[in-house]
C-alpha cells in the first residue's frame, strides 16, 4: 500500500510542476502490470488545486474516492463500506522532490524516492504520464487526458464525509 501513497503524493506534486495553475482536472488511466504480464486498468477523474488539495475518483473497475491534502489522505471504499485515514509522514518533501526531478530529455523527467524511480512525461502546461515500478515489482503507468486548468472547482468537491456505518481504519 506504500507505493499507492507515494503514487498519490508524487502525482499530486507533479501537477504542481505545471506553470501557474490554480486548478487542474483530468481523466486518468492507471495500468498496473504484474510479473506474469497480467494488467489491471483503473479509470477515473482527478482534480487538484495549487494549495495541495486533490481528489481521485476511481470509476472502473471499482468505485473509490481518495481525498488528499498536504497532511492526510482519506480513502472511501463503497464496496467494502470502509474509510481509511492516514497521514503523510513518510512522503517526500514536496519542494525537494520537485527540485530533484531532472530533465533527461525534452519533456522527460526522472526523480527517485525511497528506492523507486519515477519517470514523468510532461509539457509546460500538462503532464502526459508517470511510469514506475512499485515495491511489488509491478509496472505502473498513469496516463492523463482531457486536462483543463484554472477552471472553478467548488471547495465542496474536496470535502470528504465518511458515510454513516462505514468501518474506519486509521493507519
Amino acid at each position: 500500500m506504500r507505493f499507492f501513497w507515494m503514487f498519490l503524493c508524487l502525482t499530486t506534486l507533479l501537477f504542481a510542476k505545471i506553470d501557474h495553475f490554480k486548478t487542474i482536472q483530468s481523466d486518468f488511466t492507471q495500468k498496473v502490470t504484474n510479473d506474469q504480464n497480467k494488467t489491471i486498468v483503473y479509470e477515473g477523474m482527478f482534480y487538484a488545486t495549487n494549495d495541495k488539495k486533490a481528489l481521485w475518483i476511481y470509476e472502473k473497475p471499482v468505485a473509490k474516492k481518495i481525498y488528499f491534502n498536504n497532511t492526510h489522505v482519506l480513502i472511501i471504499e463503497p464496496e467494502l463500506e470502509q474509510a481509511i485515514i492516514t497521514t503523510l509522514d513518510n512522503t517526500p518533501n514536496i519542494a525537494q522532490l520537485l527540485q530533484d526531478a531532472k530533465e533527461i530529455a525534452p519533456n522527460k523527467y526522472v526523480t527517485k524516492f525511497m528506492d523507486t524511480t519515477y519517470t514523468i512525461f510532461a509539457h509546460k502546461d500538462s503532464i502526459d504520464k508517470v511510469v514506475y515500478r512499485d515495491k511489488l515489482d509491478n509496472a505502473v503507468e498513469i496516463s492523463f487526458s482531457n486536462q483543463t486548468t484554472n477552471l472553478f472547482l467548488d471547495e465542496e468537491l474536496f470535502r470528504a464525509e465518511i458515510p454513516r456505518g462505514y468501518d474506519v481504519v486509521r493507519e
